[in-house]
């Protein structure tokens, strides 16, 4: 992939050029992710069908395609905070309408880029274990099965595991540990 270097009357023309035969002219950005750690976006082409839309990461898209940048300000900018005070609400009303606690009423919070700012509990329930997360921008924490923890946050996971871990405080009580496990 290289970026187009024509200079052309249209400077919003947002232009990738495959094999130098084939130019593909991103339309709009239509949803964003994150994957793997990654920032991706959903980009629809011109010029193509729904079917043909792919998520392309958002650091190449930015550095290959000229003007792509703006696309992606204006998409951000249309995904305002206030969207999400009224996810808060939604999610409060079913939560009062089923009559359960609201923190268990959102299935996975990072399928809607909430980012995660604290594990407040692990625990297991009925051998599954999940966590009590709190996240940016929501009122109320919310239960997240470890598998999906496990993957979206794994760092801030494995930091919550250290600090509730009870370590050995010396070598003595390490090799008394050890050796308990096979008497």
């Amino acid at each position: 992939m290289s970026k187009k270097d024509e200079s052309s009357s249209d400077s919003s023309e947002n232009i990738i050029d495959f094999d130098s035969s084939t130019e593909f002219v991103v339309e709009k950005i239509l949803d964003r992710r994150t994957y793997r750690g990654h920032l991706q976006y959903l980009v629809k082409w011109k010029n193509c069908t729904e079917e043909d839309n792919t998520w392309e990461m958002a650091a190449s898209l930015v550095e290959l395609i000229q003007g792509c940048d703006l696309l992606i300000k204006s998409y951000e900018k249309l995904q305002t905070p206030s969207s999400r005070r009224e996810l808060n609400i939604i999610y409060e009303n079913k939560a009062k309408r089923l009559k359960i606690d609201p923190s268990i009423v959102l299935e996975s919070p990072f399928s809607r880029d909430f980012k995660a700012e604290e594990i407040l509990k692990g625990y297991k329930n009925n051998g599954e274990v999940s966590f009590l997360i709190k996240f940016w921008h929501l009122k109320q924490p919310q239960v997240v099965p470890s598998c999906i923890a496990y993957v979206e946050i794994p760092q801030m996971v494995l930091r919550f595991y250290e600090k509730h871990s009870d370590f050995p405080s010396s070598q003595a009580a390490f090799d008394q540990q050890w050796n308990s496990y096979f008497s």
